[in-house]
């Protein structure tokens, strides 16, 4: 697999930057990372894929993470933006064969994208979904009620924690990854942080992402996407995982012939 190169693609009118690593092969492994991630947390992954696989692997940065654009002002990341970044990024980056990788969010974002063109892409791997848990329609009011709370106005430093240095990110991220050496966890703070003009280290993401969204999915609407599914499907999660659950299983029936594993002394972020 050769290094990793960045560069950028429009969708939506937003630059979204995204991490390739190019095995020469004809088959696009596009994967797609989860809240408050971004594309560069799979390098260990593909640093870990043996050179014979030859895929063509492509990590973006969702909108509002990592180095891609936010989405300005009085702009929100409402979920159907995700989905329709994903269908214009994927066309712009595939090869002959497109296979898609989600985690966790991304996870999502890719079941729901396959739910309405499940001819979009030849494999669909589901990383640690699908969550999170579901709501209700009577839980809407109050929703929307603290969306405006969090959002009307919205005042970033409500929810930022900024870090001193590198280091300092390094260590957050061990005590909420404990799978991570410390040589990941310096290596994933370089990408995941950043000094600002105070000398502070953020995280990348827009802060805007930390409050609760107000009309999630309903479970009923979620199946309804998952049961047009198409592709051959994998869904892996982590027995260590306080998503993975007997309820998350049942949801997981709604998707037709799929292949489930387990990974023993893991937890949410798998890869």
């Amino acid at each position: 697999m050769g290094p990793a190169e960045g560069r950028s693609v429009s969708a939506n009118g937003l630059r979204h930057h995204l991490w390739a690593w190019d095995g020469g092969g004809d088959t696009t492994l596009l994967c797609l990372h989860g809240f408050l991630d971004l594309g560069r947390s799979f390098t260990f992954l593909v640093e870990a894929l043996p050179e014979a696989v030859g895929w063509h692997v492509v990590a973006p940065d969702l909108r509002g993470h990592g180095l891609s654009d936010r989405v300005g002002a009085g702009g929100y990341y409402h979920f159907p933006d995700y989905v329709r970044d994903v269908a214009q990024i994927a066309a712009q980056v595939r090869r002959r064969r497109l296979v898609v990788l989600g985690h966790s969010m991304g996870a999502q974002v890719a079941s729901i994208w396959l739910g309405a063109r499940p001819q979009a892409a030849d494999g669909l791997i589901l990383l640690e979904a699908l969550g999170p848990p579901p709501v209700r329609a009577e839980d809407y009011p109050d929703r929307l009620a603290r969306w405006l709370d969090e959002t009307a106005p919205f005042d970033p430093a409500r929810f930022e924690r900024p870090m001193t240095d590198r280091a300092h990110a390094a260590r957050r991220l061990s005590r909420i990854h404990r799978g991570l050496s410390a040589p990941q966890a310096e290596r994933l703070a370089g990408w995941a942080a950043a000094p600002g003009p105070d000398g502070l280290w953020r995280w990348r993401y827009d802060p805007l992402h930390r409050t609760r969204a107000p009309l999630p999915l309903l479970p009923e609407a979620g199946a309804a996407f998952w049961r047009r599914l198409q592709a051959p499907t994998l869904w892996v999660g982590g027995a260590d995982s306080p998503w993975v659950s007997e309820a998350l299983h049942r949801r997981l029936d709604a998707i037709g012939g799929l292949a489930r594993r387990t990974l023993p002394g893991v937890a949410h972020m798998l890869h």
